[in-house]
């Protein structure tokens, strides 16, 4: 599986992976799994007609693809990183990957960013460079690692029957350098829209522009019908 390989060049400090169950063909939930009725031919563009058919999920209210000519295998995804965040968008997000993955038999890697010191350090005093969702009444709890895993526990209950999926938390200066960063092992990427003010900032906002930008691989865009934000027990 691209981007989920221990020899992939992927691992990086700070980062922690639990693997996903393997072996066997995952589904979705929502839609029976895999399995699509007319599939294409060998060598046919999977790329488009997997997000048109991700973009189905009632929980979707829009969803765009970017930089399709970046893929070096637009007949075939095998991998696909999912940016997991706080913002309204995250339950949707995760819904679309999860029908794209189901669409092309592909993998997903559930990823999550923290802030590493010098992301804190260079956070202003009213900004919140987290990009996750910590207790309000406990101005003291900084442990983003904790609040990540909660996060990416709320995204792997949202997969549903979905067995084709990995979970990372990594540590870095800004969640758009990791995901950019790591996008060359996948063959798809699909973030949040971008979203307003402080929560969610770290993970969403102007990192989907960047990710859109500079990713190397395609990116799916996905806005959500109402606040689809996932919800970390």
């Amino acid at each position: 599986m691209n981007g989920s390989d221990a020899d992939g060049g992927n691992a990086r400090e700070g980062g922690t992976r639990n693997g996903g169950a393997r072996g066997g063909s995952g589904g979705s939930a929502g839609t029976g799994g895999a399995g699509h009725a007319g599939e294409p031919a060998v060598g046919d563009p999977v790329i488009r007609p997997a997000v048109e058919e991700g973009g189905g999920v009632p929980a979707a209210a829009a969803v765009s693809l970017n930089g399709a000519d970046r893929a070096d295998r637009p007949d075939r995804v095998s991998s696909v990183l999912v940016a997991v965040g706080p913002g309204p968008h995250s339950g949707a997000t995760v819904d679309v990957a999860r029908e794209i993955a189901a669409a092309t038999d592909a993998w997903l890697e559930l990823f999550h960013v923290v802030p590493s010191d010098a992301a804190l350090a260079d956070a202003g005093p009213d900004e919140d460079a987290s990009g996750t969702v910590v207790d309000a009444g406990d101005a003291d709890d900084t442990d983003y690692a904790a609040a990540g895993e909660r996060l990416l526990d709320a995204a792997e209950d949202r997969l549903g029957g979905f067995d084709r999926a990995d979970r990372w938390l990594v540590e870095d200066r800004t969640a758009a350098g990791a995901i950019v960063e790591q996008s060359a092992y996948y063959d798809l990427v699909v973030v949040g829209a971008p979203t307003t003010g402080t929560v969610g900032r770290f993970v969403f906002g102007s990192t989907t522009d960047t990710v859109i930008g500079d990713a190397e691989v395609p990116v799916v865009v996905v806005e959500a019908d109402g606040s689809r934000a996932l919800d970390p027990a």
